[in-house]
């Protein structure tokens, strides 16, 4: 028997792009599949949008915005499903994608990640987010990487539900981040593997979430999220004395930047 998995896409004023996020899912060749729409209270008309949609795929509609942490655990602890993807409202999966994935997993796997092409706004392919040959690499070393940075691309990841909701899914004193914090817990569980076989289609326009770390708040925050995902990868990894020395090291260099514009 087929493996369930839920694709789940949060969305925010999504109108100019989701209707190719769903379509890309629809299409997929693995069968045993259900999709999850959460609108988080958009005004742009992307509500309208999805009641085209009604009855191939299931319409959460929030009366007032949640964020996206809140929004992906309230969603993944009400599905059934063996496997889960979240995916940005303007990202695109391969039709093959899903297939590809499952067939990934292992007993001990929580977690598989791929490459991401970067398309822009128009659609257009910009090349490859990140090195396979480094990845590769970085994923053998899982919990070592993630003390020096998130090396972890979701867009297209598939993770094992039950891990989700066993370690209680992100934190959810982060309004807006939580996957790298999750991944290092979920290393206590299992395994996360990365793939060659497939890809994901990552979107970058001028309406991505990376645009508003700019503003001073919000980049206080999102560098409190980082330290705590590094300390926490550092505790947790039996660091040899090399990766001590470079953890330290990265810290430091890390600290210049903030005090250096």
């Amino acid at each position: 028997m087929l493996k369930s998995v839920s694709i789940i896409i949060p969305t925010y004023n999504g109108y100019n792009y989701i209707n190719e996020t769903i379509e890309s899912c629809l299409k997929q060749t693995y069968k045993n599949l259900e999709i999850i729409v959460i609108d988080d209270g958009s005004t742009d008309g992307t509500r309208d949008l999805l009641l085209a949609y009604e009855g191939k795929i299931k319409l959460i509609f929030n009366n007032k915005n949640l964020g996206i942490v809140k929004n992906i655990n309230q969603s993944i602890n009400n599905i059934t499903s063996d496997f889960f993807m979240f995916l940005g409202h303007d990202d695109v999966l391969p039709i093959n994608h899903i297939e590809l994935m499952v067939c990934e997993f292992e007993a001990n796997t929580v977690g598989v990640h791929c490459n991401s092409m970067l398309i822009n706004g128009l659609g257009e392919e910009k090349g490859f987010s990140r090195n396979d040959s480094i990845q590769q690499l970085k994923t053998a070393n899982c919990l070592f990487e993630l003390s020096l940075d998130n090396f972890i691309s979701s867009c297209g990841m598939l993770q094992k539900t039950s891990v989700f909701k066993s370690l209680g899914g992100w934190d959810e004193s982060y309004l807006h981040y939580g996957e790298w914090l999750y991944y290092i817990k979920a290393l206590e569980v299992g395994d996360i593997k990365y793939t060659t076989k497939t890809y994901a289609y990552y979107r970058r326009h001028d309406n991505n979430i990376t645009n508003t770390f700019k503003d001073k708040n919000v980049v206080s925050k999102l560098n409190n999220y980082k330290k705590s995902c590094r300390k926490l990868a550092h505790a947790n990894n039996d660091n040899s004395l090399f990766e001590h020395i470079k953890y330290r090291i990265n810290l430091f260099k890390l600290t210049i930047k903030r005090i250096i514009p």
